[in-house]
């Protein structure tokens, strides 16, 4: 589970305790659960990312604040995901959310929705149908990953030198993923052996060409191609896991009815 859900399964009592020695390697930040009851796996973040060949042939800046999305110079070029129905659908709303203030984020919304922001059910539906930039859209702005333009580098079908897309980085949201042992295991040695080996250097170096995701072990070492092509921006938008829990069921609810309804 990632930082959006973590509290709905704590509060249900759904892993048992267990602290890796492994941790010790791991920054705090990422350590949210102080019971231990989840151990911090990986580290991403959701960000809008942009067509870097549109906005070069277009006399429009790419824009370095949430706010300027709301402008003329970007009607009809955004392509977001319904939050009820999408993760990072869900972590761009919340970065909305502590960029604006809970009294002011459903005006920046209905802005969006008066400039012809496009939403889509999904990642793959707004990236590749919607986005210009990876796909068959014409949208040069989408809601997508610190770590898209390594992976346009990497799944390339020619080696290319620049990555064709690139991040926003004043819209990004933290999501930091977890791996619990469930409560009611019958196994509890070898889960925390699986615990461990999932913060091992193999595990950790073997996670951002397979999930295209950062290790969260701090000694881990990261493949060439992200070290040229990714990032992880030093003060990304963040919320308290419990306070997502306290209220997601109801700033989903304030924006459907503000952007679809």
């Amino acid at each position: 589970m990632d930082t959006t859900f973590l509290s709905r399964a704590l509060d249900e009592e759904l892993f048992q305790a267990y602290r890796s020695p492994r941790l010790d390697v791991v920054p705090e930040r990422y350590q949210l659960d102080p019971e231990h009851r989840v151990t911090p796996v990986d580290v991403g973040d959701v960000c809008l990312n942009y067509d870097v060949a549109w906005f070069d042939e277009h006399d429009v800046a790419v824009p370095d604040d949430l706010a300027e999305l709301t402008g003329e110079d970007y009607e009809g070029r955004l392509a977001v995901m319904n939050p009820a129905t999408s993760s990072p659908g869900l972590a761009f709303l919340l970065a909305t959310i502590e960029r604006f203030g809970v009294d002011d984020y459903l005006d920046f919304w209905a802005d969006l929705r008066d400039n012809d922001v496009v939403v889509t059910d999904g990642w793959s539906q707004a990236y590749y149908d919607e986005f210009s930039g990876a796909g068959a859209g014409d949208r040069p702005l989408v809601v997508s990953y610190a770590s898209s333009p390594p992976a346009e580098v990497y799944f390339a079908d020619e080696e290319l030198e620049e990555a064709p897309t690139g991040v926003i980085g004043a819209s990004c949201f933290r999501q930091i993923e977890f791996v619990g042992i469930l409560a009611t295991t019958e196994h509890p040695d070898e889960a925390q052996q699986l615990v461990d080996f999932m913060l091992s250097p193999t595990f950790q170096e073997d996670i951002p060409l397979r999930m295209f995701v950062f290790p969260v072990v701090e000694d881990a070492e990261l493949p060439e191609v992200f070290v040229e092509h990714a990032q992880l921006p030093d003060d990304p938008f963040e919320l308290d896991p419990f306070v997502i829990g306290e209220n997601r069921e109801t700033w989903i609810d304030e924006w459907t009815r503000t952007v679809l309804r």
